[in-house]
């Protein structure tokens, strides 16, 4: 299947090294690295992929040679087609079986995840290493069968020195040099907004309401004259009343 020269922003990372160096978590840190960055990556990892591809049960170095082209397969395809893949499922520890990966892909970074025996041994949780040193595992590529190094990686990084911080910047940093990812977008930090998060509306202060003192009268003219008393009406009344009796003594006369 030939897919031409479809894209050209895709590009394969190999990660190659012995059995519990590191590959698969750096290239789950990488691949999240880039996503932060805006990029679609696939990782090529895991049990599914062992299970699709029936790649993992090799024990032969043709065998192995075989899963290396399946796996280079995919990871052609993919990067002809624009996107980036990251591939770690297989140790691939013939150096042959990567450099005809590197001939098909094309836009290709190989990664040497690199690490001593020493120290794998020491943080070895499967118990790979053990088995193989007892003579119970005839397949761990190192111990029981040769590992053989890559000659010209782009990257190398030693996990035994780096924290996985440390060593995905420093492969995103090769990947610029080698001109397979743009410096201008390597050098954010996240991903880009597409939007801008709207604003959460703040409750407006509530307005206080001075209450004035009332305000006194200063001039007793305007001020609201208060109620008659009882005693003040009789009088009125009292006053008025006398002409009238005046007059009526006099008629009488």
């Amino acid at each position: 299947m030939n897919l031409g020269t479809m894209g050209t922003t895709g590009f394969t990372v190999w990660l190659t090294g012995m059995s519990g160096s590191g590959k698969s978590t750096l290239a789950q840190g990488l691949a999240n690295r880039l996503r932060r960055l805006g990029k679609v990556v696939d990782v090529l990892d895991g049990l599914e992929v062992e299970q699709v591809l029936a790649v993992g049960g090799a024990a032969t170095k043709d065998e192995r040679n075989v899963e290396a082209r399946k796996l280079a397969w995919v990871c052609r395809l993919v990067t002809r087609g624009g996107g980036i893949i990251i591939q770690s499922a297989i140790e691939s520890p013939y150096r042959e079986a990567r450099d005809e990966a590197r001939r098909q892909i094309g836009r290709f970074a190989e990664v040497f995840v690199e690490c001593p025996t020493e120290t794998l041994i020491a943080r070895d949780k499967s118990g790979k290493y053990k088995r193989a040193l007892a003579g119970e595992l005839k397949t761990l590529p190192g111990i029981t069968e040769p590992y053989e190094p890559p000659g010209h990686p782009e990257v190398v990084v030693d996990t035994s020195k780096l924290s996985v911080d440390e060593a995905v910047e420093h492969i995103l940093g090769q990947l610029v040099a080698q001109r397979l990812l743009d410096p201008a977008v390597a050098a954010m930090r996240s991903r880009p907004k597409v939007q801008a998060r709207a604003s959460v509306p703040r409750p407006k202060p509530e307005k206080k309401v001075l209450k004035m003192p009332a305000r006194k009268v200063s001039h007793p003219e305007k001020a609201k004259r208060a109620a008659p008393s009882r005693k003040q009406t009789a009088a009125r009344t009292a006053r008025a009343d006398r002409p009238r009796m005046a007059a009526g003594g006099k008629r009488k006369r």
